[in-house]
């Protein structure tokens, strides 16, 4: 989607709105003018209409290694709850819960946080996804999604050879053939 306004509402199985990803049940609100992104212009309420699920295949990775996913974290300030939740699946990693409160922030000032986990893959491609546990229409922000080699401890500041996978800097979120080393920076 190039132009999508204040945000657009994205339903399940949809797999072409947000280049790499796929909406794989409920809704999420893909966020363009509505609110401060992390980075760039574009960003994800992960409750459209309801709880929303997105996820995508990885691909280019080596069995046994170990992978660094990082990405930001905010929350929708319009409506409670005010603690705003998300979990994330990667490969063998079982789910990883993240906690947002979004008390006294707004659509300029929406308080992004960076988070991460660890995985080891399974074989050369797994599955990874981010999905609201937040009740409601107002649900965790996500953005500038990335992928490492290695277990890297959680940082705010990015990781250098990190490959962007979802990030607000590129248009419409796109997804990027997988590299194995050092992705190009993004502008």
């Amino acid at each position: 989607m190039s132009n999508i306004g204040q945000f657009a509402t994205i339903s399940a199985f949809n797999n072409s709105s947000i280049a790499g990803w796929q909406v794989v049940s409920g809704s999420v609100d893909y966020i363009g003018t509505y609110w401060v992104a992390s980075a760039g212009q574009r960003s994800l309420d992960m409750n459209g209409l309801t709880q929303g699920t997105i996820g995508q295949q990885l691909t280019g990775l080596v069995a046994g290694q170990k992978y660094t996913i990082t990405f930001d974290m905010a929350g929708n300030p319009d409506g409670a709850p005010t603690d705003k939740t998300l979990s994330a699946i990667a490969a063998n990693a079982g789910s990883n819960s993240y906690t947002f409160n979004t008390t006294s922030l707004t659509h300029s000032i929406m308080g992004w946080k960076q988070f991460s986990f660890v995985f080891t893959a399974d074989g050369t491609s797994d599955w990874l996804s981010f999905s609201s546990t937040t009740p409601g229409a107002f649900g965790p922000a996500l953005d500038n999604v990335t992928i490492s080699e290695g277990d890297h401890a959680p940082s705010q500041t990015p990781l250098p050879p990190a490959l962007v996978l979802f990030g607000s800097a590129l248009v419409g979120l796109t997804m990027l053939g997988r590299r194995r080393r050092q992705a190009p920076k993004m502008g």
